[in-house]
């Protein structure tokens, strides 16, 4: 009798976060747009020929990466209760069951998702994507793919998203007869007739992003990426090629925080990440909060604390004293 058992990985912090999306994207960055520490989880259920992936977090976030080639990403929201706010992605705002992120022209990934989404993606590749729209004579769906980015229609609230809902819901195994083969031609076949179905469709397309929005990514990622490299505003400006006014607005209206306080964040959350990993602090030769925070650039010492428990609602010490005590049980 065959079990499929999902992979489950757990995520502690945003570092935790961007290494796990970058086995499907590159240089993903994450910054949360809420204070608290971050807590989440990836089921990923890999399949013959295409692999199914769950992402949950407690916290309203912002992501951005660059997508891998030779992969189509279907995404939809499996999250329980709707939110008064809505999922963004690439610019637009999701009110309702969706498909979205498979345009084939999109080279990144730009998404804010909302305190406890489920976001559940179908990772295809394009080869076997191709084959796949040959054998449902569907081939106009590549135009289709090419030109548009959400889709939603009566069959992705009826039968798509309830079927991958009950697919996560399940034990943390599944028998027979669900063998490998049989759920993804089941996953399949339902994507294929979500998109064929006329039934209450609406579409939308890529929007296209305001120079100062790419900028306030730009400082996302460049911050992220570069977790040792001191980034003033002016550096950034001259950098970017934005004023400061317009890379401040452009923070503001991506983000809802100020260049300054995003470039903060991200430190302060990379500081917990390694508060929190015993072997990061071995592999870098840190001993303590002091050199912690010195690595990731908080000189002074006062003023680190401070925002980091405005941020995290505990001191750096009471994290790395809670690390260190889980450390003696096993």
């Amino acid at each position: 009798m065959q079990e499929l058992r999902p992979l489950l990985l757990h995520i502690n912090s945003t570092v935790d976060f961007a290494s796990v999306l970058d086995r499907q994207l590159k240089d993903a960055c994450v910054l949360p747009l809420e204070r608290g520490s971050i807590k989440g989880s990836v089921k990923v259920l890999p399949l013959p020929n295409i692999r199914l992936c769950l992402i949950e977090s407690n916290r309203e976030i912002a992501i951005c990466a660059n997508r891998s080639l030779g992969k189509v990403t279907f995404t939809i929201d499996l999250s329980f209760k709707p939110s008064s706010s809505s999922i963004v992605a690439q610019g637009v705002s999701l009110s309702r069951p969706a498909i979205f992120g498979f345009n084939s022209s999109l080279k990144d990934l730009d998404l804010h998702i909302n305190s406890y989404s489920r976001l559940c993606s179908i990772v295809v590749p394009v080869k076997y994507l191709s084959f796949i729209l040959r054998q449902y004579r569907c081939l106009d769906l590549s135009e289709f793919f090419d030109r548009y980015n959400v889709f939603t229609s009566e069959l992705v609230s009826s039968r798509l998203a309830p079927m991958l809902k009950k697919l996560f819901l399940s034990s943390s195994s599944l028998e027979a007869p669900f063998t490998a083969q049989h759920l993804e031609n089941e996953i399949m076949s339902t994507l294929i007739q979500c998109f064929v179905d006329n039934q209450s469709r609406k579409l939308g397309v890529v929007i296209g992003r305001k120079e100062r929005h790419e900028a306030a990514m730009k400082v996302l990622s460049m911050t992220s990426n570069s977790p040792r490299i001191p980034l003033e505003i002016k550096d950034l400006s001259m950098l970017l090629h934005q004023s400061r006014s317009s890379l401040f607005s452009g923070c503001k209206e991506k983000f809802g925080m100020s260049p300054v306080v995003v470039v903060r964040s991200v430190r302060l959350h990379q500081v917990r990440h390694a508060l929190l990993n015993t072997e990061f602090c071995m592999q870098n030769n840190l001993d303590g909060v002091i050199d912690i925070a010195n690595y990731f650039g908080f000189a002074g010492r006062s003023h680190f604390t401070r925002y980091y428990k405005q941020q995290f609602l505990e001191t750096p010490r009471q994290t790395l004293v809670a690390r260190r005590d889980s450390e003696k049980k096993f």
